[in-house]
């Protein structure tokens, strides 16, 4: 019960905070909510993925060049050189291995540490940034809350319909809990909730926001089995304690963070 209480306490707060952003600060708002999700979520991704064996630098090093990188491509003058940014922050990564490969106790730690880095880049920096880049297209606020309407809507259809008719495992080795009948409630409930904003969103074809609700919430659920992935690989419970009840900041977000580019593409590809 107590558990219970400090998961309903935490979403109300997370509510009412997103609403009071979105309310007074629209698009700068939400740019910042970006930025603090890729600070706290690349400090979550590095505890998960670097242990104690590391050289201590290395957490500090993927927080800053993730922060950094995003800081970067998201400037209206940059945004031209996000690809450069992919590119050459592997680059820089790569090189950071070499030049202290010393600090590192075998040579597979050092490539372990450049793979891991660009992964974790991309799902805490590039993600995120797909989100500024989208709330600049035409109807930007329109689309970013679409995604998350799709993406939470898919949660809570899950929930219900796994709760009640649940039975057929879907993938026991990546979270034991998920069945294959709350998956199809949450793309029920995902795309019902793109069609929703076909009074917000106007002038597409129906079968658009069919596409991004199915394929939106699809995606939803895919990020959610791949930071349970993470987790159990890394051997921890939640990603973070930022949020009572509710774990870390990708605990709640993963499903959004995945989904993400998918919104971006549809909302400056048709959205004009």
């Amino acid at each position: 019960m107590k558990n219970l209480s400090s998961r309903v306490i935490s979403a109300l707060v997370a509510v009412t905070v997103l609403s009071l952003v979105l309310y007074y600060g629209e698009k700068t708002g939400i740019y910042f909510l970006c930025l603090f999700v890729v600070v706290r979520g690349s400090f979550e991704v590095a505890r998960m993925f670097f242990s104690n064996d590391y050289p201590k630098f290395v957490k500090r090093l993927f927080v800053s060049l993730s922060t950094l990188v995003f800081l970067l491509i998201t400037l209206d003058q940059l945004s031209y050189a996000s690809n450069f940014g992919m590119i050459f922050s592997f680059v820089l990564v790569a090189s950071f291995g070499v030049i202290f490969h010393k600090a590192f106790k075998d040579l597979d730690q050092i490539l372990t540490f450049v793979a891991k880095n660009c992964l974790g880049l991309i799902y805490t920096c590039f993600l995120p940034a797909t989100v500024v880049w989208m709330t600049k297209a035409q109807y930007g606020m329109q689309w970013f809350l679409c995604l998350l309407a799709v993406v939470f809507a898919g949660d809570i259809g899950a929930y219900i319909f796994g709760v009640t008719m649940g039975k057929t495992k879907i993938a026991p080795l990546l979270s034991p809990n998920k069945s294959l009948e709350g998956a199809l409630g949450g793309l029920l409930f995902s795309t019902i909730a793109a069609l929703v904003f076909q009074n917000f969103i106007p002038n597409l074809p129906l079968y658009i926001y069919v596409f991004f609700g199915l394929f939106g919430g699809l995606f939803g659920q895919i990020g959610d089995f791949f930071e349970s992935l993470i987790k159990r690989v890394s051997g921890v419970k939640d990603s973070g304690s930022i949020m009572p009840g509710h774990g870390g900041v990708l605990d709640r977000l993963d499903g959004v963070l995945l989904s993400a580019p998918l919104f971006y593409f549809i909302a400056t590809t048709f959205s004009k």
